[in-house]
């Protein structure tokens, strides 16, 4: 009984070169797919005066699929005025997440809620802070100022207002950033 050899053909005697070239390219392309999927920046406000205003809210973001883009961010806010009655000044603190829906690559919808431990203005303690929540929902207009950048700006609706609100309002103007590394 014949039975056939089964041997490797090796390109060094063959004098084939080898093209790891293509599969150190993929394997590149595949490494450096997170860096297309993941999104960066948030929104950044100041005030200075007689009254101050800061706010700093830096967000990462990822694009599981095709323009669906999740994130979570950090939110600091400090406020402080002066007035005959003396001086005011509080911080709040939290953090966010959101969902963003890019509709035609400028114009998206978005859900966010945002978690902050803030003053308790219900307490008969003036120095007491509570975790209040916050549901936004809305849409935006994305403008590209570069390959990987965008301005952003949105209308946001607060969705379940409660006494202990920071906001006065019930709609909600961002602006902000997002781009890719």
């Amino acid at each position: 009984m014949h039975q056939p050899a089964l041997a490797q053909k090796d390109k060094v005697y063959t004098g084939e070169r080898s093209d790891t070239s293509k599969s150190k390219k993929n394997e590149k392309e595949k490494n450096d797919e997170w860096k297309e999927r993941t999104t960066w920046g948030g929104n950044a406000q100041l005030w200075i005066g007689n009254s101050t205003f800061i706010l700093l809210s830096p967000t990462i973001g990822y694009l599981p699929i095709k323009n669906v883009n999740v994130g979570l961010g950090i939110i600091y806010n400090y406020t402080s005025y002066r007035s005959p009655y003396g001086e005011y000044s509080q911080s709040i603190f939290g953090g966010h997440s959101y969902a963003r829906y890019i509709i035609a690559e400028s114009y998206f919808v978005q859900a966010q809620y945002d978690r902050l431990y803030q003053p308790d203005f219900l307490s008969i303690n003036p120095k007491a802070k509570t975790w209040v929540d916050y549901f936004l929902v809305g849409g935006g207009f994305m403008q590209n100022i570069g390959e990987r950048t965008a301005l952003m700006s949105s209308i946001m609706f607060y969705v379940n207002p409660e006494p202990l609100s920071i906001y006065q309002n019930r709609f909600i103007i961002q602006f902000g950033l997002m781009s890719t590394f």
